[in-house]
């Protein structure tokens, strides 16, 4: 099935919501990063699909998400460890 423009857009403004949201979380777990990775995967996708490079607001939260996913991370260990 062949998806028309205003539907790819549509999914694009889909995926980047959930990457805000994400990022405006306080409290993530580790397997929350697969669910922001696939997102974060399938819309770099569709601009592919659409020819068109991916926005520099996109790639900027790819900081505040690996920040979070350290912090989670850290957070594990540190509960492994008691």
């Amino acid at each position: 099935m062949t998806r028309n423009e205003t539907e790819i857009r549509a999914k694009i403004q889909d995926s980047l919501e959930a990457l805000r949201d994400f990022t405006a979380k306080s409290q993530v777990q580790p397997e929350d990063f697969f669910k922001v990775a696939r997102q974060a995967t399938y819309m770099t996708a569709l601009y592919w699909v659409l020819n068109e490079d991916v926005p520099e607001e996109v790639t900027k939260l790819a900081v505040p998400i690996a920040k979070k996913m350290g912090e989670a991370q850290a957070a594990q260990a540190k509960k492994a460890g008691n």
